[in-house]
């Protein structure tokens, strides 16, 4: 019996935790491809972000690769929801590649 418990009170002690912050780099990366989002969009100021806390990976050539969840309208003033994933160059300052495509 105390071993149940002391394996549940194990259990339940990472259940609180926060990851760990993002790096400057992964930080830069995701501004990166936040920017070029803005940038691109039909409407910028309809932008809303759904989902920017998905880690940032890196690929096998060392770049950053970033997906964000968004929402925006289109020229019809048509709101979206999608998915952009964006390649970032290993110092998180300029976009290699982005594809955007529609979320469900």
């Amino acid at each position: 019996m105390k071993k149940l418990i002391f394996v549940c009170a194990i259990a339940m002690a990472g259940c609180g935790k926060t990851p760990a912050p993002e790096s400057p780099l992964d930080a830069a990366a995701r501004q990166t491809c936040m920017n070029t989002i803005e940038s691109r969009a039909t409407n910028p100021k309809s932008i809303s972000y759904i989902s920017n806390d998905t880690p940032v990976a890196k690929d096998a050539q060392g770049q950053l690769v970033v997906s964000i969840k968004f929402s925006a309208k289109n020229e019809m003033n048509m709101a979206s929801t999608l998915q952009a994933k964006c390649t970032v160059s290993p110092d998180g300052k300029s976009l290699v590649d982005i594809a955007v495509s529609e979320s469900r």
